[in-house]
């Protein structure tokens, strides 16, 4: 009803509704016929792909029509609207000389104007020899070869389809030697370069001869006369306020970047400020920590070494936001919940949970990968992340993505920067694909037995359409106020759409609870409610906080062994827990443990249990002594050497949070 009256509102003569599968089917018949039916329009065919931000589609297509009477060729357009994804058909005649000639210049022609229209040149169909020569058009030399890098981590002879994608004139030479750089015996060092152009190798690194010897932080005298030079150097590139010694600031309590009491944090403002400070930690061989609103600097496993903490808490700029296209870009420094204050004004959002209270920056968000309840509904971040600006580890800046919801031009960068702790590189820019608000958003809490809210709660996941079913151990229930009896816990189910659709979903969930006799009550006005599930996530720096991953079939099991610790003291593993009961996700938090060996025994019995069904356990924050003895993130399996081959190809003097991900 809602598209009709739109249609006719924009002067659509008619509007015709399939009521049943046949009349669907004879409708859709047009769109599936339409490539043959170009076929009676001449006998060759040129089928174009790009993508275009949709409100920029009608002066594109003029644009194609333009082009085509240029060149004499007579044009079809068969186009995805919701998307902006355009497939200019050139129709033309192999019999005729020139015809073409004129098809490869009308389709360069027509990729420039989408390009200048701020798209891609392709949204679907990806680059392989044709396209490779207009890669250049969308990319810089730098992103190119950063993406020849990861090529050659998976690739490192160059055997699978040489000369696809990455255009070959500029880069024959340069991806023989990505492809043969030799790892050191660890995985992660760096490369030897057999043959081909030594700017892969810390190009910008190497411009400028040192301003100190190298030095670590722990080198005496000759250490801290060199950190002396170099703070004054930072001081010169960011402005002297802007440069702060750890001991000073909050951080100076996190247990991992107590390595090196005399590091210092450093806040640049801008991208370019960002890549002088990397580039002069490059030269001097300083291990460098990434960090938004370091909320999660201490992920993982403790740091080998640190010198510089480079936040982006002054990159807080709100760049663009485009109503119209559904996309949003923003410097990483701003908060999450800052970005959502800035989509709400136009009735959009970014449908990503906090992993914390809201003081998480995009760019952490993006960099842990983390998000919360919502998931089970909208998916991971790295759903949404269609554009992203990086700074390497030798200070060059690459772009990956770009201002599209659909675009599949070279290797998606942004996808292995999602979820890389800062290890890669530093997220300096971010653009989001976004959803409309939803119209209604109701939430029901139920309390009862466990089990009993297991097993509804799979059920309303697995038959309704819910944005979230959260199930929440006693004391957490508690602590936010929940009304729970002795050994009950709490479910929450939260429904978001149209009205109608919302009223008739709670009805349902309401209708299987009651025939369970489990205690339920509604709230329409929802938001308080989930913003303290979302705050209970934020700990101290010296809490113990562990997640777990696995099929949703197998998490009863698993929350039973868990709450059987709630109340169980030789477990020496104080927590509160919630679970994600449609996506198989469970976070555990709670203080630190007193005894740390017999909290570690617990974690590994926990992970073995994780692991045996199939999932994982990674332990987020907890004191060093604990992560001293085990591992935060378990085993990697086979995947542990491509990990490490990509880390040695974007950075391979190890200098971003060196051990975070193998210690």
């Amino acid at each position: 009803e809602k598209a009709e009256s739109i249609l006719r509102d924009y002067g659509a003569r008619s509007v015709r509704r399939a009521t049943e599968d046949k009349e669907r089917k004879k409708l859709w018949a047009a769109r599936k016929g339409a490539f043959g039916a170009v076929g009676r329009l001449s006998p060759d065919i040129m089928i174009q792909d790009a993508v275009v931000p949709r409100s920029r589609l009608p002066e594109v297509l003029a644009e194609t029509y333009r082009i085509s009477a240029q060149y004499h060729l007579q044009l079809a357009n068969v186009f995805h609207a919701g998307d902006g994804n355009l497939h200019p058909l050139i129709c033309f005649d192999l019999r005729r000389g020139d015809d073409l000639e004129n098809v490869r210049q009308a389709g360069r022609a027509i990729m420039e104007a989408c390009v200048r229209a701020g798209g891609s040149i392709t949204g679907e169909h990806g680059v392989g020899l044709d396209k490779s020569g207009y890669l250049p058009l969308i990319f810089s030399d730098d992103d190119m070869d950063a993406m020849l890098r990861v090529r050659a981590a998976f690739d490192p002879s160059g055997l699978c389809n040489p000369g696809k994608i990455i255009p070959l004139p500029r880069g024959c030479g340069e991806a023989r030697a990505v492809a043969t750089a030799s790892l050191s015996e660890d995985g992660i060092g760096s490369p030897i370069v057999r043959e081909g152009n030594a700017a892969l190798a810390h190009a910008r690194a190497s411009d400028t001869p040192s301003l100190v010897p190298r030095a670590t932080s722990d080198a005496g005298l000759s250490g801290r006369i060199s950190e002396a030079r170099v703070a004054n150097e930072l001081k010169r590139l960011v402005g002297g306020g802007n440069v702060t010694k750890l001991s000073e600031t909050s951080l100076a309590d996190t247990y991992q970047v107590k390595i090196s009491e005399r590091a210092l944090v450093v806040a640049p403002a801008t991208a370019e400020e960002a890549a002088d400070v990397i580039t002069l930690a490059a030269r001097e061989r300083f291990a460098l920590i990434p960090a938004g609103a370091s909320t999660f600097i201490d992920a993982g496993n403790v740091l080998s070494r640190s010198n510089l903490v480079l936040t982006t808490r002054r990159m807080t700029k709100m760049i663009r936001h485009e109503p119209a296209d559904l996309v949003a870009t923003a410097e990483a420094g701003i908060t999450l919940r800052e970005f959502q204050n800035h989509l709400r004004e136009k009735g959009q959002w970014l449908p990503i949970d906090p992993p914390d209270d809201g003081t998480a920056t995009v760019g952490g968000v993006v960099a842990t990968g983390l998000s919360g309840p919502q998931q089970i509904g909208y998916g991971p971040p790295r759903s949404f992340v269609i554009g992203l600006r990086a700074i390497l580890a030798d200070g060059r800046s690459i772009k990956a993505g770009g201002n599209v919801v659909k675009n599949v031009a070279g290797y998606d960068l942004c996808k292995l920067f999602t979820g890389s702790y800062g290890t890669l590189g530093l997220i300096t820019e971010l653009t989001f694909k976004l959803r409309p608000l939803p119209a209604e958003t109701r939430t029901i809490v139920a309390a009862g037995p466990l089990i009993a809210l297991l097993t509804i709660g799979g059920t309303i996941a697995r038959e309704s359409f819910p944005v979230a079913v959260e199930l929440l151990s006693a004391s957490l229930a508690t602590q936010l106020g929940f009304h729970i009896k002795a050994n009950e816990s709490a479910l929450m189910i939260r429904f978001a759409g149209s009205a109608r659709a919302v009223v008739v979903e709670t009805a349902s969930a309401l209708k299987k609870l009651r025939e369970k006799n489990i205690l339920c009550s509604t709230h329409d006005e929802d938001e308080e409610v989930w913003r303290g599930v979302s705050n209970a996530a934020t700990r101290t720096v010296n809490d113990l906080s562990w997640r777990v991953i696995m099929r949703p079939s197998d998490l009863t099991s698993f929350v039973e062994d868990v709450t059987s610790l709630e109340q169980d003291e030789a477990s020496h593993i104080p927590l509160q827990w919630q679970a994600g009961i449609g996506d198989g996700r469970l976070r555990a938090m709670g203080g630190a443990p007193v005894y740390h060996r017999e909290a570690v025994r617990t974690l590994e019995r926990l992970r073995q249990t994780a692991e045996d069904l199939g999932g994982s356990l990674v332990i987020e924050r907890a004191p060093a002594e604990i992560k001293n003895e085990i591992d935060s993130w378990g085993s990697f399996g086979s995947t542990t050497d491509l990990m490490k081959r990509i880390k040695n190809q974007l950075d391979p003097e190890n200098m971003l949070s060196p051990g975070r991900f193998f210690a």
